[in-house]
């Protein structure tokens, strides 16, 4: 068979958006009732995906290999690269190649396997493309971006604390990199800062990188403690009786905390980007902790043409820690 791979091959994506490859050329016996086309995802040695689809006998079929690339990334430490002796991280493109094999019944009745064909693949970064980006601003690599990788609003500074740290990212020939900056740092992007202190928050965007933002504490923090009793039996020396025991669960620290009064495109930011996250780590007595961040509410109004106030974004930050 003279079996071609083509479509979404040799560039570079981000492992969360579908990658489809196009596999055509396809023969087979015209009476062969089994015609089924294998693909392996390999990243080096390790195979991180298979895909099998029976094509009823025609000679082409396309696979969205997405779930097997995320798979490259899916035991990545991020905690690695919070600040504490680290200045800067970078997520290097994974390369991975496609190994493609078919089986049918042949004419002569027996069943028959071809000798696998390994083809390039691609490369690929932690994150992913929203549908908007991937359809209207037509981008199918990574490189489409012009070398950045923050999802932040760019039509007005962002709002931060006096002393909050800053981060610039950007997407190089190697891969995605988060570069740090100190409050008093002669680098770093342009803010607007605030005379008082905000709480810190480092956060996993939708590229797949770890991104700085700051946020107001609100005045409020709940300490929430469960627990449970049951009841034991004691035997002192006058005869047996019972007594009650409380076992705790864990405690809980969680804060009322806001954006603060944001711009249209920087409260859709807020709401759509740092409370859509799946990792955060916020500053807590001088260290990032991982936390957990919960809208206030079920949903957030960013625009309300009968209500002119400027928008703010309210959220619950618990500690995600136990003992």
């Amino acid at each position: 068979m003279a079996v071609t791979i083509s479509g979404m091959i040799g560039r570079s994506y981000f492992a969360g958006s579908p990658v489809v490859i196009d596999i055509s050329g396809l023969e087979w016996p015209s009476a062969s009732p089994f015609t089924v086309v294998r693909v392996e995802v390999k990243y080096g040695s390790q195979t991180v995906g298979k895909f099998r689809a029976d094509t009823g006998g025609q000679k082409s079929v396309s696979f969205d290999i997405s779930s097997a690339l995320r798979s490259m990334w899916s035991e990545y430490d991020y905690s690695v690269e919070l600040p504490g002796g680290v200045s800067a991280g970078t997520h290097s493109f994974r390369q991975y190649t496609l190994v493609l094999s078919t089986e049918y019944i042949g004419d002569d009745g027996l069943f028959t396997i071809s000798a696998p064909t390994t083809a390039a693949g691609g490369a690929c970064i932690p994150g992913r493309l929203t549908e908007l980006e991937r359809s209207v601003m037509n981008i199918t690599d990574v490189s489409g971006l012009n070398g950045n990788a923050s999802t932040k609003p760019t039509a007005s500074p962002e709002r931060v604390g006096k002393d909050s740290m800053t981060s610039v990212l950007s997407i190089t020939q190697n891969g995605t990199v988060t570069t740090f900056y100190a409050a008093g740092a002669e680098q770093g992007p342009q803010v607007l800062r605030d005379r008082i202190p905000y709480t810190d928050f480092i956060f996993v965007n939708r590229r797949g990188a770890p991104e700085t933002c700051s946020a107001l504490t609100l005045e409020a923090m709940d300490i929430d403690v469960k627990t449970q009793q049951y009841s034991r039996v004691e035997r002192p020396k006058a005869g047996p009786s019972r007594t009650l025991t409380a076992i705790t669960d864990g405690i809980r620290h969680s804060w009322a905390m806001s954006s603060g009064l944001q711009t249209r495109e920087w409260a859709e930011w807020w709401a759509s980007e740092f409370l859509a996250a799946s990792q955060w780590w916020m500053l807590y007595e001088g260290s990032h902790v991982p936390v957990i961040v919960k809208p206030s509410k079920s949903s957030t109004t960013i625009y309300d043409r009968s209500n002119q106030a400027v928008p703010h974004v309210d959220f619950t930050v618990t500690l995600a820690l136990e003992g």
